[in-house]
C-alpha cells in the first residue's frame, strides 16, 4: 500500500475573469508531482471547519504544510507590524488544529516555508513578522534570481535529519520576509542560514518525525536538485513506515 500524504491547502480567486469572486481550493502542482514521483499518493486537504480534523487525519499517512500568506502575529501576542503581509486567520487555525491532531496520531509532518513557521507558532513560538525591518539581515531572503535556482547556502547541524538528507552545507532558494524568532521549547533547529537565520528545525521527541525547511524544495524539484528529491524522498519513506507500525 502507498502512503496517502495530506496537502494542507490554499484559498486564492479564480484567475479567470468571468469567474473572478469564486473561491478556489489549492496547492501548488509541485507538491503533488514530488509526492508521487517519490511513491506516495496526494491528497489535498481544503480549509473547512475544524470539526473535520480528525476525519482527514484519520484518512492519511502524513502531513505537508506549505507556503503562502503572513502568519497573525496575534497568535503569538503581538500586534501586527505596517510591514506585515497579507494574512489569512482562517487557514491559521485550521492549520494549527490540523498540526495538532497529526502529532496526536503521531504521523510524520514536513513543513515549507509558511509550513515551518506554523508549526513553530503551533508550538508556542514566535516569528519576526518582517525581517529587514526588525532584524537589518545582511543576505537576499527574498530572491529576484527565479526560484528554481539557488540563491544562498545552508549549514546543518550534527547528527540531524537534514544533515543526512542533504549534508553538512547545501545551497537553497529563498522567498521568505518572515522567520522564525524564538524557537518553540520542543523543536531544535538544525539548519541556519549565514546571518544565523533558523533555515530547518526538527522534533525534539524523536518518535515524533518533524522536518521542516524554510525555503522552496518542491520549486527546486523542477531541476533534478538532489537534496530536495532526497527530502520529500525521505518524507513519503516515513509516511510508508508508519503503515507498518
Amino acid at each position: 500500500m502507498k502512503p496517502i500524504i495530506g496537502i494542507a491547502a490554499n484559498i486564492m480567486l479564480h484567475p479567470i475573469e468571468a469567474l473572478k469572486n469564486t473561491q478556489v481550493a489549492y496547492t501548488p502542482y509541485d507538491f503533488v508531482t514530488g509526492i508521487a514521483n517519490c511513491g506516495g499518493v496526494p491528497m489535498i486537504i481544503p480549509i473547512t471547519d475544524c470539526q473535520h480534523i480528525k476525519t482527514y487525519v484519520n484518512s492519511i499517512h502524513g502531513l505537508i504544510l506549505a507556503g503562502g500568506q503572513d502568519i497573525s502575529p496575534l497568535l503569538y501576542s503581538e500586534e501586527p507590524r505596517p510591514e506585515l503581509n497579507e494574512t489569512m486567520p482562517l487557514r491559521d487555525q485550521f492549520e494549527i488544529a490540523l498540526i495538532h491532531e497529526t502529532l496526536k496520531q503521531k504521523k510524520p509532518i514536513f513543513g515549507i516555508c509558511r509550513g515551518l513557521q506554523i508549526i513553530n507558532v503551533a508550538k508556542g513560538g514566535t516569528l519576526y513578522q518582517d525581517l529587514n525591518s526588525q532584524l537589518h539581515v545582511n543576505i537576499k531572503h527574498i530572491q529576484d534570481t527565479l526560484p528554481h535556482f539557488t540563491e544562498h547556502s545552508i549549514n546543518t547541524t550534527e547528527n540531524s535529519i537534514i544533515r543526512r538528507l542533504v549534508g553538512e552545507k547545501s545551497f537553497v532558494n529563498t522567498l521568505h520576509h518572515q522567520a522564525i524568532k524564538d524557537l518553540a521549547p520542543s523543536l531544535k533547529a538544525t539548519a541556519f542560514s549565514p546571518d544565523g537565520l533558523i533555515e530547518a528545525i526538527e522534533s525534539e521527541d524523536e518518535t515524533q518525525y518533524i522536518l521542516a525547511v524554510q525555503w522552496h524544495p518542491e520549486i527546486l524539484l523542477e531541476s533534478q536538485h538532489t537534496e530536495s528529491i532526497a527530502l520529500f524522498s525521505e518524507f513519503v519513506k516515513q509516511c510508508q513506515q508508519h503503515i507498518l507500525t
